[in-house]
């Protein structure tokens, strides 16, 4: 299962992209926010009100759900992969 160094890095840039998604998240937002509704910054999300961060939570909620619904699937193409 997952022999090749090939897939095996790919697994592991898989699984880890449901930690590292999490500041570009918070970066895209921060930037829409600040394009669409004037000066915003990260500090303005760390330190702001709490509908901001809860907007930012959700988003990486429904990543996550995506992305447990994708699992199987790519996991099957790297195991296809090998072959």
């Amino acid at each position: 299962m997952l022999n090749t160094p090939l897939t095996q890095a790919l697994s592991l840039v898989w699984k880890l992209l449901t930690v590292l998604i999490l500041p570009v998240i918070m970066a895209i937002y921060v930037k829409i926010i600040d394009t669409y509704y004037g000066p915003f910054v990260f500090a303005d999300l760390d330190l702001g009100k709490n509908l901001h961060k809860w907007i930012v939570f959700a988003i990486y909620l429904a990543f996550l759900l995506c992305w447990n619904r994708l699992n199987p699937h790519v996991i099957s193409a790297l195991k296809k992969m090998e072959y």
